[in-house]
């Protein structure tokens, strides 16, 4: 017997291999092909096919069934329903369209934005993945934490699992007690999630829950702080692997904090600044010519690692001065008050002014004043007092999407409402 369908991204699989599970139960190859050969129209007339399932099983075979009908496979930037509504009428493919799957940012800084990929931009990654870490991982099971639709959940929790012949799990966990659950039933596990989860998991599972049960632990999605990096490596007796990446350019770099801070590029793939400092990607993961440029400022060593420096797109103006978001937002984030920072510009009295959103630390003081005129003071060491946040609002965690992103509309929209 053989799996047509699954021929390009899985060569070789055969059709008993058991490619995910879902509780207790096993999924095969066949199985995963049956389902999606259900979704194959097979009328000859390619269109824009819109993925509206989160569950991973059924999204990879609608995923497939797409590829197959020669479909252009529609990647929402999620799954809710006002999302998936305004992409219902999409319009058809032209000879122009050579791409096989539409992606979404996730409107960090503004509305998502579609992002053509071919098919095989995607399987050149996963193959530089298996380059970089298949000999390490061996055949150990993935859980993720990340939703599909992100080209990181795409990538890390189904394409290159399959591709690889590394079973995934085909629960969505989101708390960490179903974690759990899932390392009991998978022990010896990759776990792929994100910075915002990964910072919350050492405070609620024990460290003798966890020690031994996973074989490796990847981050992507946004940058872990050298603390969480530490505190999960302590807890865990595991380094965490994270990947520097975009919707755009797929991953571009790589590091491990508790060996160097620095990123390294990945397997071909060659990084360098362009003359204001921003970094320069030129790799096959990339539509011809295969070159993008960034916003991310860097700072190289001589041995080609390098430092990100900030975003050059998060500079603002306040009262025609000139503030880096995120040279601001470190700074608060190096007092021993403050677990977590966040800022954004906000209309106030007919101007523009910064709102900060705190996550305070366990050694805050319990009164507000005390703590923000702390942290005024702390500021204005590096600072004009003009540009100092005029609104702040504390809360236990900075509101991420499920993508584990910052969308500045929703702290906008927390730093607007009343106190």
């Amino acid at each position: 017997m053989t799996l047509p369908l699954l021929a390009r991204l899985a060569p070789g699989l055969l059709p008993d291999s058991v490619v995910a599970c879902a509780g207790s139960q096993r999924i095969t190859a066949s199985v995963l092909h049956e389902a999606a050969l259900q979704s194959v129209r097979g009328d000859g007339r390619p269109r824009r096919r819109l993925l509206t399932a989160a569950e991973p099983l059924a999204f990879l075979s609608t995923l497939i069934a797409a590829l197959a009908d020669g479909d252009i496979a529609v990647i929402p930037p999620n799954f809710q329903p006002a999302t998936l509504a305004a992409l219902q009428t999409l319009p058809e493919p032209t000879p122009a369209d050579v791409h096989q799957i539409e992606l979404y940012t996730s409107g960090s800084s503004g509305e998502p934005k579609c992002v053509p990929k071919q098919l095989d931009q995607l399987l050149r990654e996963c193959d530089v993945l298996e380059q970089c870490w298949g000999s390490q991982l061996g055949r150990a099971p993935v859980l993720s934490t990340v939703p599909v639709h992100h080209v990181y959940g795409l990538l890390f929790r189904l394409l290159w699992p399959l591709r690889a012949g590394r079973v995934w799990d085909n629960d969505v966990v989101s708390e960490p007690a179903g974690l759990m659950e899932r390392l009991e039933a998978l022990p010896g596990a990759i776990l792929v999630s994100s910075p915002s989860q990964l910072s919350r998991l050492p405070e609620l599972l024990r460290p003798e829950q966890v020690a031994g049960r996973l074989k490796a632990v990847f981050s992507s999605g946004g940058l872990l702080s050298s603390m969480d990096a530490c505190r999960l490596q302590q807890a865990w007796q595991l380094p965490v692997v994270e990947v520097l990446g975009s919707t755009e350019t797929g991953g571009m770099a790589w590091r491990d904090q508790q060996q160097d801070a620095r990123w390294q590029a990945l397997p071909t793939v060659l990084l360098d600044s362009n003359a204001q400092g921003a970094l320069r990607v030129q790799s096959p993961f990339l539509p011809p010519p295969g070159v993008w440029q960034t916003e991310d400022a860097v700072r190289f060593a001589r041995d080609g690692r390098f430092e990100l420096m900030g975003r050059l797109d998060r500079i603002v103006k306040i009262a025609e001065k000139r503030v880096s978001l995120d040279a601001m937002e470190s700074l608060l984030r190096q007092h021993d008050w403050v677990q977590e920072a966040a800022l954004a510009p906000v209309a106030l009295g007919g101007r523009t002014v910064l709102g900060g959103v705190l996550v305070p630390s366990q050694l805050a003081p319990p009164v507000r004043t005390a703590l923000l005129s702390a942290l005024k003071t702390h500021l204005l060491q590096h600072y004009d007092p003009i540009l100092l946040p005029r609104r702040w609002r504390l809360c236990k965690q900075l509101p991420y999407n499920e993508r584990g992103k910052l969308v500045q509309a929703d702290l906008v929209r927390l730093l607007q409402e009343p106190q």
